[in-house]
This record gives C-alpha cells, structure tokens and sequence, in this order.
C-alpha cells in the first residue's frame, strides 16, 4: 500500500475524534514520537515527540510500582490539557483540548480511535 493510500486511512480514522467539541490539535505517531500520516509540522510533532517521552516515563513508574502500564498520560495546564495514550506497541495518539471541554466523551472517542489504530498496525 502506498504512503497516500495510508494517509488516507488514518485521516479517516481520526476524523471522529477531530469532531469532538473541544479538541483542538490532534496527532498520531510512532512510540518514538515521530509523526504517522501528516507531513512534519514543528508544533505537532513538538507534542508528539514530547508525548512519547512522558509516555515512556509514565510506563517505567507505572510499571515499577504496580506491574501496570498507564491507559494514557493527562497534562493539566492553563490553557487546556494535552491527553495521550497508545495505539498498540506501535504508536500513540496525543490530542490538545480546551481548558474547558468536557474530557469523558473525549477519552472515550480516544480509546476507540486507539483501538482501531491498533488494528491496522
């Protein structure tokens, strides 16, 4: 399959959760945060390179303590939160949203939007 071909199919993928009121930027990529399907852009692949580094270091605490890996990582901060978790061993998703959206049906549209990445890696 070619590259725009699988372009194609994750933008497909990820146009549900682009939806959901409150996301405001969105980017898949790889477990080493380098970007999947999307030309480099500095401001996406900032987070995704930044939410591959917090990822791993959520893994390695959450592991040591409780044997467990984490479902995703939330970043709190003044002007929104910044959410991640993986798409399998392969990848993961990071999405930015306003301080004020409502973060339940955004984890849910994530998990599955996760779940389907999943499968085609």
């Amino acid at each position: 399959m070619n590259w725009g071909k699988m372009t194609e199919i994750y933008n497909s993928i990820l146009l549900d959760l682009k939806q959901v009121e409150g996301v405001t930027m969105l980017a898949l990529a790889g477990r080493d945060g380098f970007l999947i399907g999307e030309p480099a852009n500095n401001d996406m692949e900032m987070l995704t390179l930044m939410s591959a580094t917090m990822l791993r270091a959520a893994e390695k605490v959450t592991n040591k303590l409780e044997k467990v890996s984490p479902n995703c990582i939330i970043v709190d901060y003044e002007g929104g939160k910044l959410i991640t978790t993986t798409a399998g061993q392969k990848a993961l998703i990071s999405v930015l949203i306003t301080k004020d959206a409502s973060i339940g049906p955004i984890i849910n549209e994530l998990e599955k939007t996760a779940c389907k990445i999943k499968e085609i890696l």
